[in-house]
């Protein structure tokens, strides 16, 4: 598989469509899970003479402490370091071993037996067990149904073999079942369920931090867990997520020692950041991708429903300038909602590249060549709005006329959840299979705003689904990107950077293939 570099929401297929949760609950870690309190060198931050302290940036409040029933970005950033997953995602994408050691498939039984590792510690020193497993897919299937669609809807049920041997059994055979292990499977310690109510008033897990506290009004307080079992171990002790909701702050904050990563700073302050030689930029490739979205409803403008009228606004669309002004040219442009980072995605995928020419060319053959007037382009504040500024000035030279209009982000969704407008500005947070491409454009995806119901698409991705063989796989997904780009359903923009402002002598020596920063990667030189 090809190397992904994501930065993701964790929704239940993780979409950055979806808004925040917030909550009103000021917690502690119960005793068992919580340890020591972290040492401090006095200004809250890891600019010690120990290193030993990090302070990283939140952008709001957790959604809540429960992994399994979240569907917010900034929630699973931080949770992600607390919880441990039945198998993990490698630096390139692939699934490998974790707190299952190996697992085989059984076609006649429907199952997949996973042999767990021995002498897992939770955070209370007690072992992770088969029962842990089980209760943790009892949760997916049962309370979490809703926040865990993706997996509850593969799963009939998983029952324990002995200690370490579980046996889960599909409702069908899947591709992907395993792949979404490595994401969304995060193991509950059962006998920790009532002390913590349901995880909502403290933490016990077997990630590589453990939670000290948590208050809402301010952030969350992490400290090592010195018997974590994976690598790499963590070399940092305290981490705090300091709530600062507006990016200026956190860059001022940087500037001033009281912070040491900012995950949310303004990109029109990458120049400020580089000249200051206390600090540094860290980027990498993720799997966002902004976009142009078409209502593709029987209520959408005539022209829309013409294959040669999307295409030419594909054509229209300056992406390298779009890269500049919204991500300061830390970006690539996109040709498809797919990213290069998935399997699935070649180089071979059809490009619309800048040529407004080209673009003239086919609204006349659609019969439309003196253009039309589109209406408004919908869009969220941020780089979506940059995104929708630069395209109706992109379009206008086709003779497309449109307007702006910037909703709140519920309101944002509601609109093209209703199918109330023709085109919107958005992003979307994938995943490192071709597959999560279905779930904008299929029908029966998790966001299908754009109203596609094409039979092919539908066709396939049952097909992807149930195929097995990995390269037979590979070529039936690379056939669908092939197809959406041919369709011109959506007008691909660009793939930004994922970029982290940081204190100089911070290092990265790698990340979640499927989150983004994680602490267990980040250490001080």
């Amino acid at each position: 598989m090809k190397k992904f570099l994501c930065f993701l929401l964790a929704a239940a297929m993780c979409f950055c469509l979806f808004g925040c949760g917030s909550t009103e609950t000021e917690t502690t870690a119960t005793p068992a899970a919580s340890g020591s309190e972290p040492a401090d060198d006095g200004t809250g931050t890891g600019t010690g003479t120990e290193r030993d302290s990090l302070t990283i940036s939140l952008s709001t409040e957790l959604q809540t402490l429960s992994i399994l029933a979240q569907q917010n970005i900034v929630t699973n950033q931080v949770l992600t370091n607390i919880y441990d997953g039945l198998l993990k995602l490698d630096q390139d994408g692939n699934v490998v071993a974790n707190i299952a050691e190996e697992w085989v498939w059984d076609e006649e039984e429907v199952k997949y037996t996973f042999k767990l590792k021995e002498g897992i510690k939770f955070h209370d020193g007690s072992e992770l067990k088969a029962s842990d497993v089980v209760f943790t897919f009892d949760l997916i299937t049962g309370d979490y149904e809703n926040f865990n669609a993706t997996v509850a809807s593969q799963v009939d049920h998983a029952e324990v073999v002995d200690d370490y041997t579980v046996d889960v059994y599909l409702t069908a055979p899947s591709a992907t079942f395993i792949y979404y292990c490595a994401i969304y499977v995060k193991v509950y310690c059962e006998a920790a369920w009532e002390s913590t109510n349901g995880f909502t008033e403290g933490i016990v897990a077997c990630g590589p931090y453990q939670l000290v506290s948590y208050d809402p009004s301010t952030g969350v307080v992490l400290e090592a867990f010195e018997d974590y079992h994976g690598d790499p171990k963590p070399s940092i002790k305290n981490v705090y997520f300091n709530i600062i909701p507006d990016a200026n702050t956190q860059v001022m904050a940087l500037q001033s020692g009281e912070l040491n990563v900012s995950r949310d700073f303004p990109a029109s302050s990458i120049s400020t950041i580089e000249a200051d030689e206390n600090l540094d930029i860290y980027s990498h490739d993720c799997g966002m991708v902004y976009f142009l979205q078409f209502n593709l409803r029987d209520n959408t403008l005539e022209p829309l429903k013409n294959q040669q009228v999307r295409q030419a606004i594909n054509y229209a669309l300056d992406k390298e300038f779009m890269i500049s002004v919204a991500e300061e040219g830390l970006g690539t442009p996109a040709n498809s909602v797919g990213n290069p980072n998935m399997f699935g995605y070649d180089d071979e995928i059809p490009t619309y590249e800048y040529n407004v020419e080209r673009a003239r060319e086919l609204m006349a053959e659609a019969g439309y060549p003196d253009g039309f007037d589109l209406g408004t382009i919908y869009c969220r504040e941020g780089k979506d709005q940059s995104v929708a500024e630069i395209a109706i000035e992109n379009l206008a030279a086709i003779g497309i006329t449109a307007t702006v209009t910037m909703l709140e982000n519920n309101a944002f969704i509601e609109q093209l959840s209703n199918g109330n407008y023709y085109v919107a500005a958005s992003h979307l947070n994938f995943n490192t299979d071709a597959a999560q491409v279905f779930e904008v454009a299929s029908i029966r995806g998790a966001v299908p705003y754009s109203g596609l119901e094409d039979p092919y698409v539908e066709e396939m991705r049952d097909a992807c689904d149930l195929e097995m063989d990995t390269e037979t796989r590979r070529e039936m997904l690379n056939e669908v990107l092939d197809y959406l780009s041919e369709q011109a359903y959506f007008a691909p923009c660009y793939y930004p950077m994922m970029s982290y402002a940081h204190t100089a002598g911070l290092q990265f020596s790698g990340y979640d293939p499927f989150v983004g920063l994680q602490v267990r990667f980040l250490s001080w030189e």
